[in-house]
């Protein structure tokens, strides 16, 4: 049986690039939510819901719902957002997302929450002159299978993808490793390959024109072992545990954690990892408060740390919360010492 599918499109205005001073690029949409036409799937009926949102620490969230018109039926689907180049229109599709098939109940909406970070960077090229992003969902009906077509057949027999666990043990393993580092006085194997396709610090310095001598150990300053560990361990799996630790973090305060962090995210912008450098970054905005915030803000500054540093000085410049800030021996030292960050949150606040 042959598979139906139905699409519609949705079109963001006022869409823009955020350009930080010394930070990440990124795409910003405008807050608020947009919802695609009535579209036709065979015999059903759906539409899509897009609703983005600011959260705590200035952080964006991005969500998108599915509703199923059709009255009485249930209906098992998959789908696929897209985004559209605005160059050659509907004729080149760039995926962004797609679902396994799933069950579908009339009138009932289904959400799932997107990586912002992720859907930023990849629709960064997509966006005209004008402010405009288009946005593609297509939904596929997915038959129920024939009995008799399944006779001796495995269903849903492929597993998931074991890519990174295999990375992340090679890593372990150290097993083909052709590169050591020395780190605070510990000696750390490596791949070469992989550290120079997920770095392009990483690239020059072992194939270009900051290669090195060719002498190993290669020295690593001003940097412990388990900051450089962590490091590699999201350059070969994605796994960062900035991310990871992020709820322990929040529940527990622990500056020890946030340090941690802050060493990781200070390693990611030497090595140019920008994801990861905006991981950390999103996760030490969940935990600014009156006695970190101008410290914080000092050091995002000094990183170019364009999302953290515009939570700062919304975090500041909130009145209820001045008052305190000022007490707070950060806010002493950045005073003395960065007083023209000071003049970027006098514009939010009078309260200096």
């Amino acid at each position: 049986m042959d598979l139906v599918t139905g699409s519609a499109t949705v079109l963001y205005h006022g869409v823009y690039i955020h350009h930080p001073i010394g930070g990440y690029a990124h795409v910003v949409l405008p807050p608020g939510g947009i919802e695609s036409n009535v579209f036709a799937t065979g015999r059903h009926y759906w539409s899509a819901r897009f609703v983005c949102r600011k959260i705590y620490g200035g952080n964006t969230c991005l969500s998108m719902s599915l509703h199923l018109w059709s009255r009485g039926v249930k209906v098992k689907a998959s789908w696929e957002l897209s985004v559209i180049d605005p160059l050659r229109g509907s004729l080149l599709l760039t995926t962004l997302y797609s679902s396994p098939p799933q069950y579908f109940v009339s009138s009932e909406d289904i959400r799932w929450d997107l990586d912002y970070v992720f859907l930023s960077d990849r629709c960064f090229w997509y966006v005209d002159d004008s402010g405009r992003l288009v946005l593609q969902i297509t939904v596929t009906i997915v038959p129920e299978d024939d009995p008799e077509t399944t006779i001796g057949r495995q269903i849903d027999d492929v597993p998931p993808s074991d890519m990174l666990d295999q990375l992340g043990e090679v890593l372990e393993t150290r097993e083909g490793a052709d590169v050591t580092f020395s780190v605070d006085g510990e000696l750390i194997p490596a791949h070469k390959i992989v550290l120079a396709m997920r770095s392009r610090v990483f690239k020059a310095q072992l194939y270009g024109e900051m290669k090195e001598s060719g002498e190993q150990p290669i020295e690593i300053s001003a940097m412990t072992a388990d900051t450089f560990r962590a490091l590699l361990r999201y350059i070969y799996t994605d796994s960062s545990p900035a991310s990871s630790s992020n709820q322990q973090g929040e529940e527990e305060g622990s500056q020890d954690n946030d340090k941690q962090v802050w060493e990781l995210l200070t390693a990611a912008d030497r090595y140019s990892v920008e994801r990861l450098k905006l991981i950390c970054e999103r996760t030490l905005c969940k935990r600014l408060d009156v006695d970190n915030v101008a410290v914080m803000l000092g050091l995002a500054d000094r990183h170019h740390c364009g999302t953290l540093k515009d939570a700062c000085i919304d975090f500041m410049s909130t009145s209820h919360r001045m008052d305190q800030v000022k007490k707070s021996q950060g806010f002493l030292q950045l005073k003395d010492s960065h007083p023209l960050l000071l003049v970027e949150v006098l514009e939010k606040s009078s309260k200096f």
